[in-house]
């Protein structure tokens, strides 16, 4: 099944778009003051709009679509290039990663691994682990672990080193912070009756704590620990455990991460995802999710 972005990240969506403003309006001898007098805006935010600066909201896309004579979902639609925004229908259960896909962590972690090493090791360069955590992404602790130490040429004991690991995380759970519309975007879908879930290969207890620490615990219908069921991702057996007993068919699940794995994972149980970056979003992915294309992905393109 093809996914939802198939190796891109969703800042591509906004420069897709505007460059289809612009072709299209190039192409029917429009000039940007003659557009934004027909929207409603300023020629600086067509401008804008035509290079990926300024987001179009979903309002403002429906004026340009009339006014160029192309539907709304023709905007999303990939065409020629690799972006596809086109679901295969309506969406009814909605899958979460959950680090550096609803709570920013990338640092926090980075750094978690830095002390534990350094302590352990400290000749070893506290810098050098944080670069390396941050060249990997979607992988277990352990996983990380076994990688960075590898390559600072370490020898340890593995367990050790993630129980302190694990301590650190929780003395420090309040720097776990959910990103910027996390709880706007779920308030949305879950007032819409849509099955929330987050499924990832962080342990439960850290999860939960995470969760119920940002007050959004309550939101999800299951929270599932792959490394605690013994199959990590991208194995995608936790993820097809999910959909089987949901009773909802697998067309209208949708996965959310942010790294290759989250998309392995998807992909290998079937479904279709979409696959970004928080820090090249600045951070508020979910507010441009909301005012850009969600509701339509949701309900289906008309």
């Amino acid at each position: 099944m093809t996914p939802l972005v198939p190796g891109c990240i969703l800042s591509l969506v906004e420069s897709t778009i505007g460059k289809k403003i612009k072709d299209l309006r190039t192409e029917k001898g429009i000039t940007q003051k003659s557009l934004s007098e027909k929207i409603g805006c300023t020629e600086i935010m067509i401008s804008r709009y035509e290079l990926g600066i300024s987001q179009v909201s979903i309002p403002q896309l429906e004026k340009v679509s009339k006014v160029l004579g192309k539907p709304v979902a023709y905007f999303f639609d990939g065409g020629d290039s690799t972006l596809s925004t086109r679901p295969s229908g309506t969406k009814n259960a909605f899958v979460f990663d959950l680090d550096d896909t609803l709570v920013d962590g990338r640092q926090f972690c980075g750094e978690t691994i830095a002390r534990v090493i350094t302590a352990y090791e400290p000749s070893v360069n506290f810098d050098l682990v944080c670069e390396l955590h941050e060249s990997i992404k979607g992988r277990a602790i352990e996983d990380l672990y076994k990688f960075i130490l590898k390559k600072v040429n370490v020898k340890a004991d593995i367990k050790e080193l993630m129980r302190q690991d694990h301590i650190i995380q929780q003395e420090n759970i309040d720097k776990l912070q959910i990103f910027d519309g996390v709880v706007e975007i779920l308030e949305f879908l879950k007032s819409s009756g849509k099955k929330l879930y987050v499924c990832t290969n962080r342990t439960k207890s850290l999860m939960i704590d995470v969760l119920e620490s940002n007050k959004i615990l309550p939101y999800f219908d299951e929270v599932v620990s792959c490394v605690d069921a013994g199959y990590k991702k991208p194995n995608p057996y936790c993820l097809i455990d999910i959909i089987n007993r949901s009773g909802i068919p697998a067309e209208q699940f949708i996965y959310f991460g942010d790294s290759e794995v989250d998309s392995e994972f998807a992909e290998n149980a079937n479904i279709e995802h979409i696959i970004f970056d928080q820090y090249m979003n600045n951070k508020n992915l979910f507010k441009k999710l909301i005012n850009l294309f969600l509701e339509k992905q949701i309900n289906g393109f008309n």
